[in-house]
This record gives structure tokens, sequence and C-alpha cells, in this order.
């Protein structure tokens, strides 16, 4: 007799850091109520901080600072990786407060290096500039 055991193996998915720690690199869709150009992440998880309404943040770097965006979120929204963008969640999340989406990254593709690299372009018999 053939006896199977099934195993229990954990599966790695992306979870957000929990409220009050900021995510680096992650965007968080929706729920955008207001925004203001703050120079800083610090300063955008602050003014969250002071606003009772606010659930969750988003900093958005600029190559300028006087016009990074910092935008107040009344709900978590889905995560969405953004090498400009900082977010994080309030206290207010914490205790369950409008959070209406998974706090896992969602839309998110990797592709094999080498579909990335590229390669020549198909030739045309059309000898005009495109």
């Amino acid at each position: 007799m053939l006896i199977l055991a099934c195993l229990a193996i954990p599966v790695a998915t992306a979870t957000a850091a929990p409220a009050g720690e900021q995510e680096t690199g992650i965007y968080r869709l929706g729920g955008t109520y207001d925004y203001s150009f703050t120079e800083t992440e610090d300063a955008c998880e602050a003014i969250c901080a002071a606003d009772e309404a606010c659930v969750a943040w988003s900093f958005v770097k600029s190559n300028s600072a006087d016009n990074s965006r910092c935008e107040l979120k009344d709900t978590v929204g889905a995560a969405q990786r953004n090498p400009f963008a900082t977010s994080g969640k309030s206290a207010a999340s914490a205790s369950g407060v409008s959070t209406d989406s998974a706090s896992t990254i969602s839309g998110i593709g990797e592709q094999p290096r080498e579909e990335l690299a590229g390669g020549p372009l198909p030739s045309t018999s059309d000898p005009r500039p495109h």
C-alpha cells in the first residue's frame, strides 16, 4: 500500500508594512482625498498623522523637492511598485478604519532578463523613414 503525505509549504507573498512603518518603493492606489507638496516622506507621514480622516499616505519624489507630492488617502488601497514612491498606513488604519483592499502587491509581472534585452528590429521593404 502506497501512502502519500501532503506537506504544507508556506507560500511567500509580498505583504505591506504594518501601520506606522514606511513602505519604500510602494505607491498606494486610490482613495486620495487631498494632496500637498512636501520635501520628505517623514513630512508626508506627519501630515497624515495629524488628519483624523487619513488612513494611508503616498509620497512621490520629484526631481525638484518643491514638486514632491504627498497624497492623503481615506482607504488603504492596493500597493503598486514605484521606485519614486514611499507609502504608509496611519494608526487609524490599524484600528480597522476604511481599508478596502488586500495588503498585497498587485499587478506585478516579472519578466526574465533575456526577454527585456531586446534584439534586432524586423526589416521592412518600405525604404521611407518612419
